[in-house]
């Protein structure tokens, strides 16, 4: 057991290091199923299940079964993965227990050659507070699964290991839906101050070709967008990219020119 403990260290070690906050988050996940696999003995496969917005998803798997088996777990709306994050307790069965409890799951697993079953929590209330109030803020639950074709398999002390394991796994989900909480805002601010300049830039080009104040061109942008059915900022593309689509103010006396206008 020593070992394992040792091991389970050593793997949370690496793969912490070599987090960076731009890499993909599935890409990362598949990497941590990959090794969860490695690291448990009488582990075969293994997936990761998250609950983004209270629907489920495998986000990585290592190989086709562990999937197939996820996605009768979401169609059941129950099984060891869907009890594991809602619980958020470790749930461990073999394919005797799955017969009574759930059925279908139990004949996916036999075709898979699949005896032994393992969901561990990603995110728990015991768990570091911060990160506990962060899933809840993104809505995140979720489940590491272990799949063996052993029976028997996953004692409770390499099960409590791989928890360990879960807790790294909570942290890069987190930092990845932090990044992306904040890609997100960036990108809505950048398209805000574009679409500010855009605006204050076709303002500017109605009150030179119309003689109005900024008040007025504003409203005349309005009326405009409402005649037209169009988004002001829209609008505002046009103008600045060809301003004599304004018309400029004329003497009542003057016949209106035929020319294409961006108020007609």
């Amino acid at each position: 057991m020593t070992d394992h403990i040792h091991d389970v260290s050593a793997a949370v070690l690496e793969l912490a290091e070599s987090l960076r906050a731009d890499q993909p988050r599935d890409e990362t996940l598949a990497r941590m199923a990959d090794r969860v696999v490695t690291l448990l003995p009488g582990a075969d496969a293994a997936s990761v299940t998250l609950f983004d917005g209270g629907e489920p998803t495998t986000v990585a798997a290592t190989e086709a079964g562990a999937l197939s088996l996820d996605k009768v777990q979401y169609s059941l709306d129950d099984g060891p993965c869907i009890e594991a994050a809602r619980t958020e307790t470790v749930v461990r069965t073999d394919i005797d227990q799955a017969r009574r409890r759930w059925p279908a799951l139990a004949d996916a697993a036999a075709d898979a050659g699949v005896e032994t079953m393992l969901s561990c929590p990603l995110f728990v209330r015991s768990d570091n507070a911060a990160n506990l109030e962060a899933a809840n803020h993104h809505r995140l639950s979720g489940a590491l699964n272990v799949w063996s074709r052993r029976p028997g398999s996953f004692e409770p002390g390499h099960a409590a290991l791989i928890a360990l394991f879960t807790t790294a796994m909570s942290g890069v989900i987190l930092t990845a839906a932090r990044w992306r909480r904040a890609q997100i805002q960036a990108e809505q601010l950048v398209t805000a101050l574009d679409t500010r300049d855009a605006i204050a830039t076709a303002k500017g080009i109605v009150m030179a070709r119309r003689g109005l104040t900024a008040d007025e061109a504003f409203g005349w942008l309005t009326d405009l967008s409402q005649r037209t059915n169009r988004k002001i900022r829209d609008l505002a593309g046009v103008i600045v990219a060809d301003p004599g689509l304004v018309e400029p103010k004329e003497p009542a006396s003057r016949r209106p020119s035929p020319r294409r206008s961006a108020n007609s």
